[in-house]
């Protein structure tokens, strides 16, 4: 009798939980309008500090690994007016290679391809 009803609640136990799992699709969260997405491809064979360059000021933002693709975030009071320019630092060396200044409108981002040579680096807003 009570192998029976131990049966009975792991079964009561098993339906329940296997009815309670759903799956959905969960979406990441909505970026901000204050924040800024930065993809960077960076073709170069150094790690680079990445940093948002304003009013002669520089705020770091995240680190590129050499030969390596990454997205960071500029958010908040760095992100000022939508005019952003960035400059990434070699670590360990080298020159610095710097984005134009871009004018990037809320909701849109930046792509950033920083080249084995500074001379064929290119950054774009979308």
């Amino acid at each position: 009798m009570w192998h029976l009803r131990g049966g009975l609640i792991a079964l009561l136990g098993l339906s329940t939980a296997c009815g309670a799992s759903r799956s959905t699709v969960a979406s990441g969260p909505e970026p901000s309008s204050n924040e800024i997405p930065v993809q960077i491809d960076n073709q170069n064979f150094s790690d680079m500090d990445i940093y948002v360059v304003r009013n002669g000021e520089r705020w770091l933002i995240g680190h590129a690994g050499g030969l390596t693709k990454t997205t960071l975030t500029i958010r908040g009071a760095v992100r000022g007016d939508g005019r952003v320019r960035l400059l990434a630092e070699p670590v360990g060396g080298a020159r610095p290679i710097a984005s134009p200044t871009l004018l990037v409108p809320p909701g849109q981002g930046i792509f950033w391809t920083i080249g084995s040579d500074p001379t064929s680096s290119t950054a774009s807003t979308g």
